[in-house]
């Protein structure tokens, strides 16, 4: 299949069609990418003079690199828009190894002293977990982040294979080319590592707390959205024709020069902001002062060598095998299927338990967590008791009043009352058991005579009444 199978919208195979700011567009670019070289490669030089903990500092600095080596691709990118097709995906390579490196320094943070052994590493993560859960976690987690560099890699590959044969097709979004299944490629590929590193991070929270574990999550992420993001944003816009060309920005002013040009500049700021997410002051010699750093010439051989990066893709190999043979696979799913119900429970629970220290509930109780209707009064709500509290043997309590301070029904007693109490006769009656006459009791109450009432004028009457 030829090239011409690709739609080519006016001025995109013209490479040399630049508008009016690409110049500029340079400029600038080059000189955010010279500020971002020197801002991080200065961070880097730190921790090679402070090489003390040499399995979490090679990790840092690799994602220190990362944004240089952004800034240097989106510059080349601006610089030759021929060459930004072939260069682009070198980012995205080693966008996938520093996800990998961040995932490696949480593992250190998690386990330092885990061992090199797969097995060990595994448990002792495992043991230091914050929030137990029912499935091998740690084994997963490693599968699912170290499949990202295989799926970028395969992208490249196909995107390779796809430009020479005129099929890919960069400046279309339809199914028909390669280009929209690569990007769906690598965005499940993306999705699948970066929330596999912050369901690592949440089982950790309280031991990555003090290490600044949230900014350096979101310090590398942000760029890993943007990045994404953006390549997505211009593609769309071109691919339906939601902007237009000028005299100021061709075709391919739009599709890499903008984008290449926001990188750069995005790229200045978070060298800046590595500096306070990877900062190198908990490896100085104040922090540190038992140990010793390695040479220099020693550190940054060990920070280029890659045999733990290649180790970790080859490890998820023999992992998947090990999760699917002891069924990990499907406790991690049925997991995934509890969280809406547990959440639902979690929050009833707490609404439960802030209603009973509250007043929300009234004069009954019910079973924390539980569903079922209200049932039993809670004896403490009984407002109408003495205040010594005592009851009779046997004797059932109820609650004198509701939440309004009503009055409530209450059962008669088969026996007479105390005659301290003074809760059960309302004063004015001669059936008070503090008064001198206070009526017969004839098993359930007593029967007494109300006090003769005399009107302006009238005789006193008599009346019987039952309380």
């Amino acid at each position: 299949m030829g090239a011409s199978a690709c739609p080519a919208p006016a001025g995109s195979e013209d490479y040399n069609d630049r508008g009016t700011a690409w110049k500029p567009m340079v400029i600038a670019a080059f000189a955010c990418t010279c500020a971002t070289i020197a801002i991080s490669g200065s961070l880097i030089a730190l921790h090679i003079r402070r090489y003390r903990a040499p399995k979490e500092q090679r990790q840092i600095i690799r994602i220190a690199c990362s944004v240089a080596i952004y800034a240097v691709v989106a510059f080349f990118e601006i610089y030759s828009y021929e060459a930004a097709q072939y260069i682009d995906p070198i980012g995205d390579v080693y966008e996938s190894f520093g996800l990998c490196a961040l995932f490696l320094l949480f593992i250190q943070y998690a386990a330092p002293d885990g061992g090199s052994h797969a097995d060990e590493l595994f448990s002792a993560v495992k043991a230091a977990e914050e929030t137990e859960k029912s499935y091998d976690w740690p084994r997963i987690f490693w599968i699912c982040v170290f499949q990202y560099p295989l799926v970028e890699i395969c992208s490249v590959i196909i995107v390779e294979i796809t430009q020479a044969l005129g099929t890919y097709c960069v400046d279309s979004l339809k199914p028909q080319f390669a280009h929209l299944w690569v990007e769906l490629l690598e965005s499940a590929g993306i999705s699948i590592c970066v929330v596999a590193i912050l369901a690592f991070r949440n089982n950790m929270k309280l031991r990555f707390k003090v290490r600044r574990s949230l900014a350096k999550i979101i310090s590398f992420k942000i760029i890993v959205f943007i990045r994404f993001a953006q390549a997505w944003a211009f593609s769309t816009l071109l691919s339906y024709d939601l902007i237009s060309t000028s005299s100021s920005f061709k075709y391919n002013d739009i599709l890499w020069g903008i984008p290449g040009l926001c990188t750069c500049v995005e790229m200045v700021l978070f060298a800046c902001g590595f500096w306070y997410a990877f900062s190198s002051t908990e490896y100085s010699s104040t922090a540190k002062p038992s140990e010793q750093p390695l040479p220099w010439w020693k550190a940054i051989l060990h920070v280029l060598n890659p045999s733990d990066l290649f180790i970790g893709i080859a490890k998820i190999f023999p992992l998947c095998g090990q999760v699917h043979r002891s069924g990990e696979w499907k406790n991690w799913s049925a997991a995934q299927q509890q969280k809406p119900g547990e959440a639902v429970r979690k929050l009833k629970s707490l609404r439960l338990s802030r209603k009973g220290q509250g007043t929300d509930e009234g004069p009954y109780q019910q079973s924390h967590g539980s569903t079922e209707a209200l049932s039993k009064p809670v004896e403490s709500w009984d407002r109408g008791r003495s205040a010594s509290g005592a009851t009779q043997p046997g004797a059932e309590s109820y609650p004198m009043t509701d939440m309004s301070g009503q009055d409530l029904y209450r059962p008669p007693s088969t026996t007479p009352p105390n005659q301290t109490s003074t809760h059960l006769m309302a004063q004015p009656y001669l059936g008070d058991p503090r008064s001198p006459h206070p009526g017969q009791w004839n098993g359930q109450r007593y029967d007494r005579t109300l006090s003769p009432a005399v009107g302006y004028g009238e005789q006193p009457t008599q009346g019987r009444e039952m309380v």
